[in-house]
Parts: structure tokens; C-alpha cells; sequence
């Protein structure tokens, strides 16, 4: 009988390998994280939306770079963001030093949505990091606030000290604290779309 969370365990030792042993791969990672998160502030609510789908394209590609079947579905399905063969992860990033870290956005009152989807934590100061219910079932780490249910950051990071095996050490920054110095997405976008123009490509604001 095929035990719960089988596959992405499975899947998240053979990334784990595959960056451990591959500097290439980890710099990688560590340069696209570096890029995204230099640019956008996700302190600026338009830019968090933006930066969390980008963040799921980087680690679909981290997983099919390590041999893994992976596929962004994030777009298509609630509650996954990425599937592989026989299962799939939801991808969640924490860019500042404090808070918790939100994993369902709840409607309403509803006491029947749990946490159950094998989780990647991209997380700054730590790495890339492995959860799932059942490994934090015994532990106060998972609690319902008014419309979200989160973990608790320090808990988290707990029993990713005490379970390195599920941890990918990388560098992973702070989002840019500036908000000033930070790109809004939205005018990223249009300058890009605008280049391709005649003469709006000769009017673009410069700030």
C-alpha cells in the first residue's frame, strides 16, 4: 500500500542529492533567488502575488534540473503548485526576518479546510526546507487564525534543525527592504511591452 506522502518525500531526497552535489545547480538557484528577490519588494502588495508565481517557475525548473518529473500547475489547481508523478508541492516562500508563514487562505468560518499538501518552504537566511502534515502532526507548529491557516515560523524552523534531512542549505535574501528601490511588476511588464512600440517606446515615463 502506497504510503502518503511517498512520492514527494521521495522526490525532495533526490533534489536534495542533486544540489548538494551539484555547485552548478546551487548557484543557480541561489543567482535566480537573488535576481527576483533583488528586484520586487514583496512588501509591495502588487509585487507578492508576482514574486510567489515566479518562485514556483524557479523551483519547477530546480526539480526537472535535478531529474525530476515536475510540472507547474499552480495556474490550474488550488491547492498544488507543482505536480510530479504521483503527487505534488505546494510552494511557499518567507522573505523577512519574522511572521508566520500562511499556508491556506480560509473563506468564511469553515472548521473542514486542514493543511494537507506536501509543502517546499523557500526560506531567507536557511534554504530550501521539506514539510508535510505528517511530519509536523505531533507539533503545535500548525494553528487557524481568522481566514488563513499558518506555521508557525519558529516552530518550523525548529524542526528543520532538528531534521536536516529535510533541509536544503542555500542562500536564500531577504526580499529588497527599500520599497522605493523596487520595481512594481505591473510597470516592469509594460515597459517590456512597450519597447516593442514606435512611438510609446519614446514617451515612457523614467521613474
Amino acid at each position: 500500500m502506497r504510503q502518503p506522502f511517498q512520492a514527494e518525500r521521495a522526490a525532495f531526497e533526490q533534489f536534495k542529492r542533486a544540489v548538494e552535489n551539484d555547485p552548478v545547480l546551487k548557484q543557480d538557484i541561489e543567482t535566480a533567488l537573488r535576481e527576483l528577490l533583488g528586484r520586487f519588494s514583496t512588501s509591495i502588495y502588487e509585487n507578492r502575488f508576482v514574486v510567489g508565481g515566479a518562485l514556483e517557475v524557479i523551483m519547477v525548473a530546480a526539480l526537472r534540473a535535478a531529474g525530476i518529473d515536475a510540472a507547474d500547475v499552480g495556474a490550474e489547481e488550488e491547492r498544488i503548485d507543482i505536480r510530479i508523478p504521483g503527487g505534488g508541492f505546494s510552494v511557499k516562500g518567507h522573505f523577512r526576518g519574522s511572521g508566520n508563514i500562511r499556508l491556506i487562505n480560509v473563506l468564511g468560518e469553515s472548521s473542514q479546510t486542514i493543511w494537507s499538501e506536501a509543502t517546499l518552504f523557500v526560506l531567507h537566511g536557511v534554504g530550501i526546507g521539506y514539510a508535510d502534515p505528517d511530519l509536523l502532526s505531533h507539533r503545535t507548529a500548525i494553528h487557524r487564525t481568522g481566514d488563513a491557516i499558518t506555521v508557525r515560523y519558529s516552530e518550523l524552523l525548529a524542526f528543520l534543525a532538528q531534521n536536516p534531512n529535510w533541509l536544503i542549505p542555500c542562500e536564500v535574501p531577504l526580499s529588497l527592504q527599500n520599497e522605493s528601490q523596487s520595481e512594481l511588476v505591473s510597470r516592469a511588464l509594460a515597459r517590456q511591452i512597450l519597447e516593442h512600440t514606435q512611438k510609446l517606446s519614446k514617451t515612457l515615463p523614467n521613474d
